[in-house]
């Protein structure tokens, strides 16, 4: 057996790609080995550290088995317990200098490894693309844009406002003689993959989720929206017209401020969550004021207020899907409407809940593939549907 400056001097050597096909199969199948992890990981943590740290990143082979060495160590140090811990999405390793070396190495798996090798692997033989920005808009005569299909500048005049595609994509109503019509009602649609970003005749500003509608005037004054789906508002400031955001049987009154609100018909409850400001919450079951950091959650029979890690509920418009010992039925929920696909449970449904993060940039394969590296679901893709498994 090599001594340890032995492995070292092959390791560098496979790093810099100087080993032969048959030499480089055999020193990954002893990196593999039990007896060799604490070894390979302090290998891992020098490289890291090292003039070979660059190599490292450029190996997605050895990033893979990486995940595979980890995911033996994580199965000794976490038990999943349904009803109370989530199944990380990275490792949870506490044991000194092997935690940070392993939480280091992971971390470039989660972010390099699946880039770079997840086509390979059967989940993704066949594979879907991420949302995109995207929306019908409804003006107040029945007409309807696509506003993909749309060119850039003024695509509509409403009761003298302009409403203005930008460069970037983003709808502006711009405001000319006058506040507008109150009466002027119109429609923002957002299908199942689509994303896009509004400018209200008030100057407030609302990110739309996928599968979601906003329904408002064209008017400067008259600041009453109705939300079906998921949206984050940066209210402009306006003390003499309160911005009212109605949706599922609740109403919500605020002066300026920044929220978000999710409102599926699909989901159990409505949640708004304050970022910035004040905002009152009131539904059949009462009402609440929430401060920031606040999260309601209203249903037909209550209405409660919980502290929140406000970044969760609004990676979505960071373009990232953030879990907190969520189930599997909810982040399926999410994967369905920004990737419009179905999802098919086959069998007993996963009971494990999921903690941790992944870019909503990437398509759906990585995703499940992140997913199913913690062994608490399997995937399949067939089309346009995601078969789920225990």
């Amino acid at each position: 057996m090599e001594n340890l400056e032995e492995l070292k001097a092959t390791f560098n050597k496979y790093l810099n790609n100087q080993l032969g096909k048959e030499e480089a199969r055999q020193f990954l199948e002893r990196m593999q080995s039990g007896s060799e992890r604490e070894t390979f990981l302090s290998l891992i943590d020098e490289s890291l550290d090292g003039p070979f740290a660059d190599q490292l990143l450029n190996r997605p082979e050895l990033l893979a088995l990486l995940n595979q060495s980890f995911a033996k160590v994580i199965n000794t140090t976490i038990e999943v317990e349904p009803a109370e811990k989530p199944v990380r999405l990275w490792p949870r390793i506490v044991a000194g200098a092997v935690a940070v070396i392993a939480l280091i190495a992971f971390g470039i798996y989660f972010f390099d490894y699946s880039k770079h090798i997840i086509l390979t692997d059967p989940l993704v033989t066949q594979d879907l693309a991420p949302g995109k920005m995207g929306a019908t808009l409804t003006l107040a005569n029945g007409k309807k844009i696509k506003l993909a299909e749309a060119l850039k500048g003024e695509i509509a005049q409403e009761a003298g406002i302009s409403v203005i595609k930008l460069e970037d994509g983003e709808l502006v109503y711009q405001i000319g003689n006058g506040n507008g019509d109150p009466n002027k009602i119109n429609t923002l649609t957002t299908a199942r993959g689509e994303t896009y970003i509004l400018t209200l005749p008030d100057k407030s500003k609302v990110w739309m989720n996928a599968a979601s509608s906003l329904t408002y005037s064209a008017s400067s004054e008259e600041r009453s929206i109705k939300l079906e789906g998921e949206a984050y508002f940066q209210v402009a400031e306006d003390k003499a017209h309160p911005f009212i955001v109605e949706s599922m049987g609740q109403k919500i009154k605020v002066l300026g401020t920044h929220f978000n609100v999710n409102a599926y018909m699909d989901e159990e409850k409505v949640t708004t969550t304050l970022l910035k400001g004040s905002v009152r919450v009131s539904a059949k079951a009462g009402s609440k004021i929430l401060k920031p950091g606040n999260q309601s959650r209203v249903n037909e029979n209550s209405i409660s207020i919980t502290p929140v890690d406000t970044e969760c509920a609004v990676a979505w418009k960071n373009n990232k899907f953030l879990f907190e010992n969520d189930d599997i039925q909810y982040i399926m929920r999410m994967i369905a409407r920004w990737y419009d696909v179905n999802v098919v449970y086959k069998g007993e449904i996963p009971t494990e809940k999921f903690g941790g993060g992944v870019s909503r940039l990437d398509n759906v394969s990585q995703v499940l593939k992140i997913l199913e590296s913690t062994g608490g679901a399997h995937f399949k893709i067939e089309g346009r549907t995601i078969f789920v498994s225990k």
